[in-house]
């Protein structure tokens, strides 16, 4: 007959996260009465019963669990969070245009949703803060593509494989913004670029009616920039010696070498 195993006794440890400091009632608990801060009744799972814990210091008691609402607006209503957090959670500002002359157009372009909506938000809160008024994000026509191939080359050859990429797009416009601005708040977003989104911008610049004569006034500083690079093609001025090339080959005697054929055989 085999000897039974005693019977083993097993503990386990559980922290209780931080709740809300609720008022005690006036009756004194078992452990109030023995002088120590305990645990009195641990629930099981499915029971509707929730634990009291006790405090001396405070001499006050709380429930598990807390309503996580109420903490929070108690945190909110003694602290406050900076502006610039704060905004993370709320609509981007926009400035209003005065004239509504369009200046840039910027489209967004990814395959994940999440990502041109998100780089989406961020250019436009990014324009607010350059002081750009800002119309969208207009959600634009989806480009849907298919391509059938193969499924292999041996035995699956016969059959065919699809597949499908499908290209979201969101466009943003700039209003009555400055040049100088606009490429500022371009070349921002694409130093922050996000990855799996990619960009195309149309800029529209107003010039005066003496466009031909600015140009003209533009020559010579274009001239200035570009004589470093010109420089290096043609004849160096420094070297005033004339190659000996042509000396040599006239003062040489080229030979005549027959070649097969050269001459006609008399028959």
């Amino acid at each position: 007959m085999a000897a039974e195993r005693p019977a083993s006794s097993t503990s386990s440890w559980f922290a209780l996260p931080s709740c809300k400091i609720a008022s005690s009632s006036s009756t004194p608990l078992p452990s109030q009465r023995n002088g120590t801060n305990s645990l009195h009744h641990v629930p099981k799972i499915g029971q509707s019963s929730q634990p009291l814990l006790k405090d001396q210091s405070l001499g006050e008691t709380c429930t598990y669990p807390c309503n996580r609402a109420e903490r929070l607006d108690g945190i909110n209503a003694k602290s406050r969070l900076p502006r610039s957090v704060q905004a993370v959670y709320l609509r981007p500002l926009r400035r209003k245009a005065e004239y509504g002359l369009p200046v840039c157009d910027l489209q967004l372009r990814s395959y994940s949703v999440r990502n041109v909506e998100f780089f989406a938000d961020f250019a436009v809160r990014a324009a607010y803060y350059l002081k750009l008024p800002v119309s969208g994000p207009v959600p634009l026509p989806r480009i849907v593509e298919r391509w059938t191939f193969p499924r292999s080359n041996f035995v699956h050859k016969k059959s065919q494989e699809n597949f499908e990429r499908i290209t979201l797009r969101r466009l943003i416009q700039i209003k009555d913004g400055s040049p100088q601005v606009v490429q500022t708040w371009l070349a921002f977003l694409r130093k922050h670029a996000l990855y799996g989104v990619g960009m195309k911008a149309n800029v529209w610049e107003h010039e005066s009616l003496d466009v031909f004569k600015n140009i003209d006034n533009a020559v010579p500083e274009v001239e200035g920039s570009l004589e470093p690079h010109l420089s290096h093609f043609g004849q160096r001025g420094g070297e005033g010696t004339q190659s000996p090339i042509p000396d040599l080959l006239g003062d040489m005697r080229l030979p005549k070498h027959r070649s097969p054929l050269s001459s006609v055989r008399e028959g």
